[in-house]
């Protein structure tokens, strides 16, 4: 793609405002009306934008046509892999997913070459949904695991064997020859935020999200936090209890032995609870199912404040089945937070749902794939 940094950097705010004027994009930019007109027709000539629809101006009778980007210039497909769930998503260039597929993690438990099986996988969903392979202009992938500094490799995926040190970059780009980006999920999920979310113009947050694992991606200062090994931003295993249950990392008391649903619903049925599941006994204020929460809750509140006293964020976006199915949980990891947190980072910090729920994921891979190719 041969465009200017002039170029790029208006396609970027049409992008980002959805729709926007010229004069609009002579103000943000700097740049001359005359210049923007120029540049924004050689856009359209070649497809990038669209010129639709018109609203009025402050002059008299007269009306400002709106530009918007070509939702049929480019075709992404999105991958998100999970420890538990791998999901698939197309979308069109102003990121509409047309498809959409959840599978199982356990689909590829006994498969002996992961990425074959993932080739596979892709090409029957594209197949399927009537998509050809050489429609796809790029692909993201985010994966909830360790990605390598060069971006090419998966290096592992906690609570998944034999998904370590594999090339998905070069073998997705050699089945489909298009562009492939990969990167942690938490990290997708920090650009969904910023790129077309609620943080467009929030230079300093944290995304969370919680369901059968911890995904977190943290913003600072306008930038993705990765740390000297890539590996920054591992919420999951930050200690709330050091006397507390082993981890799978080998150490005692991660955040990861308390914030997971699956974690909570285990513990529930290992005592021997009056109903069949966490989720019933909730319903029913059980008074052990709602101790559990209190205590999960906290957990989650005691890592996320010292997150908040590390970096402080202005925002902490959450989602995840976790928050969805028992808000006891958010209720009491923000009392937690507010307790604990400095008291001078509380002032301005506010805690929200993220913008796409339990697809934040999913649009994550699928802008991820856009940003890089077109940005």
């Amino acid at each position: 793609m041969q465009l200017s940094e002039t170029q790029l950097s208006i396609l970027k705010l049409i992008d980002l405002h959805q729709e926007i004027s010229r004069k609009e994009l002579a103000a943000r930019t700097g740049l001359s009306q005359a210049a923007v007109t120029n540049i924004t027709k050689e856009l359209i000539e070649q497809k990038y934008i669209l010129a639709k629809g018109e609203r009025s101006s402050s002059g008299p009778g007269r009306k400002e046509v709106l530009l918007q980007s070509n939702p049929e210039r480019f075709q992404y497909l999105g991958i998100d892999i999970g420890g538990y769930r791998v999901r698939f998503a197309i979308s069109d260039n102003n990121l509409n997913v047309l498809h959409y597929l959840d599978t199982p993690m356990a689909e590829y438990k006994d498969e002996p070459d992961k990425l074959a099986a993932l080739v596979r996988r892709i090409h029957a969903f594209l197949q399927e949904r009537e998509v050809t392979p050489g429609s796809l202009d790029a692909i993201g992938i985010g994966v909830t695991g360790i990605v390598n500094a060069d971006l090419t490799h998966i290096l592992n995926i906690p609570n998944v064997n034999k998904w370590d040190d594999l090339p998905i970059v070069a073998e997705l780009q050699a089945a489909f020859g298009c562009p492939v980006f990969l990167e942690e999920g938490g990290r997708t999920m920090a650009l969904a935020e910023k790129l077309v979310g609620k943080a467009k113009e929030v230079d300093n947050f944290i995304v969370v999200h919680f369901g059968k694992g911890i995904v977190a991606g943290l913003m600072i200062n306008d930038q993705i936090l990765r740390g000297a090994s890539n590996v920054g931003g591992l919420l999951g295993h930050i200690t709330v209890d050091e006397k507390g249950p082993r981890c799978m990392c080998g150490n005692y008391g991660c955040l990861e032995m308390y914030g997971p649903f699956q974690i909570i619903d285990e513990r529930y049925e290992d005592k021997g609870g009056a109903y069949a599941n966490l989720l019933e006994a909730y319903e029913k204020q059980d008074k052990t199912a709602l101790d559990y929460c209190i205590e999960a809750g906290n957990a989650i509140g005691i890592a996320l404040s010292n997150v908040v006293n590390l970096f402080n964020p202005r925002y902490i976006y959450v989602g995840g089945h976790l928050f969805e199915s028992l808000p006891l949980v958010l209720d009491e990891m923000k009392r937690t937070i507010r307790m604990r947190a400095n008291r001078f980072a509380n002032i301005i910090l506010n805690v929200e749902k993220n913008s796409f729920g339990d697809r934040e994921g999913i649009y994550g891979a699928l802008i991820l794939a856009k940003s890089k190719l077109i940005f």
